[in-house]
């Protein structure tokens, strides 16, 4: 296995959303992630798997993060980010491999779902190569309030 999921802790949590680096983890160069405050905001959060930062096991520097949350009964919706230094080393595929083992040994979850933006295929290949697949392209919201056309992905437990 190529990565490790460590939990978000509170303090880091605290430390990305008031603009720091946590100081209890080793970070990749250009952490945070486009998603890192989003995914800090759920660590208090009920009902979730994670979130997680995402850890190369080799040295233990946090390339990432992935987490999810129940969205409807026996659903919950992942979703994961690596910096763009570490792109297509197979981190974001052994997240996602790795949260879905944890997935699987929750009872109350029998399926998984992810969105990936059209303009981002290396996403969906992530999740294809995870035994996602692909439902349908729909319509999200961004970050800014925006419609974002995306990609939903499936994986039944």
């Amino acid at each position: 296995m190529l990565v490790v999921l460590r939990a978000m802790t509170p303090a880091a949590a605290d430390a990305i959303l008031a603009g720091d680096r946590p100081s209890e983890v080793r970070l990749a160069d250009d952490y945070p992630t486009e998603f890192s405050a989003d995914v800090a905001q759920g660590v208090r959060g009920a009902g979730r798997l994670g979130p997680f930062f995402v850890q190369r096991r080799e040295d233990e520097v946090v390339v990432g993060e992935i987490g999810g949350a129940f969205v409807a009964e026996a659903t919950v919706e992942i979703g994961y980010a690596i910096v763009a230094s570490q792109w297509n080393r197979g981190y974001a595929t052994a997240a996602v491999e790795a949260l879905v083992t944890k997935a699987r040994a929750t009872p109350a979850v029998r399926r998984i779902v992810a969105h990936t933006p059209l303009e981002r295929p290396r996403s969906g290949r992530v999740l294809e190569k995870a035994g996602f697949v692909r439902v349908r392209e729909t319509e999200d919201v961004d970050e800014a309030g925006g419609i974002l056309l995306v990609e939903e992905w499936e994986l039944l437990l």
